[in-house]
């Protein structure tokens, strides 16, 4: 399992704690955090302790704003962590993929002699007008060479450059004013006015705990999945929303939001959850109608991830029996 943490505040206020560093969250924030993170007892907010084994965010500690428009999304997510999935789904993970790209490095030697010097140094002040005369060319000759491979002017060149730095350093917690100092800018001003127009942003969004840069959109669609899973010990599978079909040897059931179906320990079943719907594993002894999310967490938060996924030869035998057995279907 991963160390690190991914938590979805789904509502209300809630305090986050990793190492020394502590998050607010509210609801709507997703928060990404390098090590294992803890929700204060006293927080008042539902966090989704979203864990698999392999999350696919790297980098420092961020905190998304996606609001509550992404909660079934990211509810869904939380589903596939207890479900025994074992990677952060890719559109999840892409939230968190720096969003300044670096700007191409030109193709002519002698421009791109002149762009090395400025990846190692941002903060370098030489002028066109110099590199050109190290380079033994005109000034003209590495304007053209730089616009003609790269698209960019030697000046939006270098300062593309310098807010893409900029904005790695942001995140490992620097001021803004020290930043603007690193990478070549003369005032904190000028940064901004750099940042705006290459990212549309200003650079306080690229801050620890921020978003990277612009908005995520709209979530995309809830897919349906298929599991072929078996329960260490009995389980109960609740249908959160939309509607599902439980399938095991001898034994079919179709399910509809609020419905849920015990899964015997040891029993080998077939979860078909249509798409746009959520379904949860839970304990055996849980009652459908006192069944909510903030349940469904409390209780997981407890036990160890409740299903096993079969192997891909198990499927394909387990496959094989439902199909060749008579099925009594229940609705």
């Amino acid at each position: 399992m991963s160390s690190a943490s991914l938590l979805w505040c789904h509502s209300g206020v809630s305090t986050v704690r990793f190492g020394e560093r502590i998050f607010t969250l509210v609801a709507g924030d997703l928060l990404f955090a390098p090590e294992e993170a803890q929700v204060a007892d006293d927080s008042q907010g539902l966090v989704l302790n979203i864990r698999f084994e392999t999350l696919n965010i790297m980098g420092p500690a961020r905190r998304i704003h996606l609001g509550h428009v992404w909660n079934d999304r990211l509810t869904f997510e939380y589903s596939r962590s207890l479900f025994g999935k074992e990677t952060l789904s890719p559109d999840i993970a892409r939230l968190f993929t720096d969003r300044v790209p670096t700007p191409p490095l030109p193709a002519p030697r002698k421009a791109r002699a002149v762009a090395q010097v400025l990846v190692s140094n941002p903060a370098d002040q030489t002028s066109l007008e110099e590199f050109a005369e190290i380079q033994g060319v005109s000034a003209r000759t590495l304007q053209r060479q730089f616009l003609k491979s790269t698209g960019y002017s030697f000046s939006e060149w270098r300062a593309a450059q310098r807010v893409c730095v900029a904005a790695s350093l942001l995140a490992h917690d620097f001021s803004i004013s020290v930043v603007a100092n690193l990478v070549g800018f003369a005032a904190t001003s000028s940064l901004t006015r750099a940042f705006r127009r290459h990212t549309g942003a200003t650079p306080s969004t690229f801050t620890t705990g921020q978003i990277g840069m612009g908005s995520a959109g709209h979530p995309p669609r809830i897919p349906a999945t298929t599991t072929f899973a078996e329960a260490h010990q009995d389980q109960q599978l609740w249908i959160y929303s939309g509607t599902a079909t439980v399938t095991t040897p001898g034994y079919c059931r179709f399910m509809g939001q609020g419905d849920m179906v015990t899964i015997p320990a040891g029993t080998q079943t077939r979860i078909d959850v249509a798409a746009g719907s959520i379904a949860f594993p839970v304990p055996v002894g849980l009652d459908e109608w006192g069944m909510d999310l903030t349940r469904v967490v409390a209780v997981n938060n407890q036990q160890p991830k409740p299903l096993t996924i079969l192997e891909q030869s198990e499927w394909s035998k387990l496959s094989e029996e439902l199909l060749n057995t008579p099925v009594p279907v229940q609705m």
